[in-house]
């Protein structure tokens, strides 16, 4: 959940950690564990069953392949 909140949110490792009632360092190390078998499982389609896109090279040869023109908002980078 940590992990999710953080994504979700950007919020500094710290903020998790006071509401889960443990420290940064522990949130930072699960966040990056987390984040690591969340990019190897890869993102599942709808409708599309075994399809995995696990890359960004993934997501463009995807949204190629089925005509689907892609949108990246980085405002917040």
């Amino acid at each position: 959940m940590a992990t999710l909140i953080h994504l979700r949110h950007a919020l500094p490792h710290a903020v998790p950690g006071l509401l889960f009632g443990v420290d940064r360092s522990t949130i930072t190390r699960t966040i990056t564990e987390v984040r690591t078998l969340l990019a190897e499982r890869g993102c599942a389609m709808p409708n599309r069953p075994g399809l995995r896109l696990r890359t960004l090279i993934d997501v463009f040869a995807y949204a190629q392949a089925e005509g689907i023109k892609l949108r990246l908002d980085a405002t917040e980078i």
